[in-house]
């Protein structure tokens, strides 16, 4: 496998995210790309019934923490 480098973001792992949510049945609307604080990248593939729900994205750091919370809830619930 080739040396990544310093950027560890690549279209490549975009792409491979809506692959594997198309072969998982969804059919992806978004893709929501975080960045973590230690530098990971967390791919969000969003369907049809989600696509409400980005004019509704947090705007300010109290939402956004409110809204991952929300979504760290769901899955522990799995």
């Amino acid at each position: 496998m080739g040396r990544r480098g310093s950027n560890s973001f690549r279209r490549s792992d975009g792409l491979r995210a809506l692959r594997i949510a198309r072969e998982g049945g969804l059919e992806p609307t978004a893709i929501e790309v975080v960045v973590g604080t230690d530098g990971g990248i967390t791919f969000r593939v969003l369907g049809e019934k989600a696509a409400g729900l980005m004019t509704v994205a947090p705007e300010t750091i109290a939402e956004a923490r409110e809204w991952q919370d929300e979504i760290n809830k769901l899955k522990k619930r799995k």
